[in-house]
């Protein structure tokens, strides 16, 4: 039975429910196995929680938003 876990910044329900949907259509046809024996846990990391390149997301998110604004 096919679990997958996907870690990502905060996301909206209708978000989560398209990333399900298309992570297991996509796994079930490439692995030829039914959809119905996926499942797939979606964990939530606040941008403060998590570093790129020895900066905390937010930091490279404003940086990024500065940038191209």
């Amino acid at each position: 039975m096919p679990h997958i876990t996907i870690e990502s910044g905060k996301l909206t329900d209708e978000q989560k429910r398209t990333l399900v949907e298309r992570l297991t259509a996509v796994s079930s046809e490439v692995m030829k196995i039914p959809p119905e024996f996926y499942s797939i846990t979606i964990h939530e990391i606040d941008d403060a929680s998590y570093g790129i390149g020895g900066k905390c997301i937010d930091l490279v998110k404003q940086e990024y938003m500065e940038k191209h604004s």
